[in-house]
């Protein structure tokens, strides 16, 4: 029993050290995506919404070049563009050919994380649809990227009186 005791005090010894000495070469990476997402959508001051963590779900159809994988979503006046942490690769949409903006909820406003479609027009795949979750800050996107709220507009944020009720 000491003996086993011994082997997962060692072993978590071990998870905590390497996570630990993996956490600023994973900071270097995304620091460094987030760079190269300012200067796709024309610099820092350019920057609309960006989400440092959103997870690219790729495009249909996939040869179309959407990518897949934790990365940063950042969207400018002119370009959406995605970047990945490592491998660092790159994919940008031009606003103007966006066609529609959807979400994968059928109430965006109910749930914390939902993916967020882009249909797009391309001139060699046509219709494209890109998919992207985020975490935070899905109003502020949605609002950005010209999501039909519907007639009665954005609802108002939540509070606690609402969930008390």
């Amino acid at each position: 029993m000491n003996a086993l005791l011994i082997v997962l005090l060692v072993v978590v010894v071990v998870v905590i050290v390497a996570g630990l000495a993996l956490t600023p070469m994973l900071n270097k990476r995304g620091d460094a995506a987030i760079e190269r997402a300012h200067e796709l959508v024309g610099g820092k001051d350019a920057v609309k919404v960006i989400e440092p963590k959103a997870t690219g779900f790729g495009t249909e159809p996939d040869e179309a070049g959407g990518l897949r994988g934790m990365g940063v979503l950042a969207a400018g006046p002119d370009q959406i563009a995605f970047v990945t942490w490592a491998p660092q690769k790159e994919f940008s949409i031009d606003r103007g050919a966006i066609t529609k903006v959807g979400t994968a909820a059928d109430d965006p406003t109910a749930v914390q994380k939902t993916m967020i479609q882009i249909t797009y027009t391309d001139p060699s795949e046509g219709e494209v649809l890109a998919q992207f979750r985020i975490g935070r800050d899905l109003g502020d996107w949605l609002d950005e990227l010209g999501y039909d709220w519907g007639p009665e507009g954005r609802p108002a944020p939540a509070t606690e009186d609402d969930a008390d009720s």
